[in-house]
């Protein structure tokens, strides 16, 4: 177990493959499965995203936080520490939601919470997507189909907004689907070192890991 579990009482931990997570939703076989974010290189990614807000108008409380693909919910309670408007993550498979929902509660109910947060069971391409400026969460969660399907939708969502829909992007394996989509700009690219903790508990033994940043701007006038 992580010690982000043992330390906050959730349940976070674990890896699943894909052939394990069956729902009978077409979008099955495009999963890339289950495994937590390492706290040190989710927190590092975000302080990598804060940095390209100095360059706009925008802060930190005027974003919705999007994680898609949340899993057991591991991301959601980190982002809750944060001065984000809302925070949302959307899982399709029904028991990861229902741990995940289960995790929130907990993490509320100790007081860690700064900002508001839920659990959507439900398809990605589906569930309504916040207004307003948003920060689209992405842990390598799709084969590269449903990565394209997301991108698609995200371009679609943009062209009926001014505000940015920007995308932080872990273990980048589509990368090169994310630099071709129109209008997507990249921000910032880096090999983030997780800290000892997280290095120790990686089932991959993995130390660090790459993390991209995106922005897609709004096309209304406002």
């Amino acid at each position: 177990m992580h010690p982000f579990d043992l330390r906050h009482g959730v349940d976070t931990s674990g890896l699943m493959y894909a052939d394990g997570l069956d729902t009978g939703h077409p979008h099955d076989r495009l999963s890339s499965g289950y495994y937590a974010t390492a706290p040190s290189l989710f927190h590092s990614g975000i302080s990598l995203w804060k940095d390209t807000l100095s360059a706009t108008n925008y802060t930190t409380q005027q974003y919705a936080f999007f994680d898609a693909g949340c899993g057991k919910g591991r991301v959601l309670m980190m982002a809750t520490q944060y001065d984000f408007r809302q925070v949302v993550g959307v899982e399709l498979h029904p028991w990861l939601a229902k741990v995940a929902s289960r995790n929130l509660r907990k993490w509320v109910a100790s007081g860690r919470s700064a900002s508001q947060a839920q659990v959507v069971n439900g398809d990605v391409l589906a569930v309504a997507f916040p207004t307003g400026p948003v920060l689209v969460y992405l842990f390598n969660s799709f084969e590269r189909e449903m990565v394209q399907a997301l991108l698609r939708r995200l371009v679609e969502i943009s062209a009926t907004r001014a505000d940015p829909i920007d995308l932080l992007y872990v273990h980048p394996d589509y990368g090169n689907l994310v630099r071709q989509t129109p209008r997507m700009e990249w921000l910032a690219d880096a090999d983030i070192a997780f800290g000892e903790e997280d290095a120790a508990a990686d089932v991959f033994g993995v130390r660090s890991d790459r993390c991209s940043i995106y922005r897609l701007p709004g096309m209304l006038r406002e």
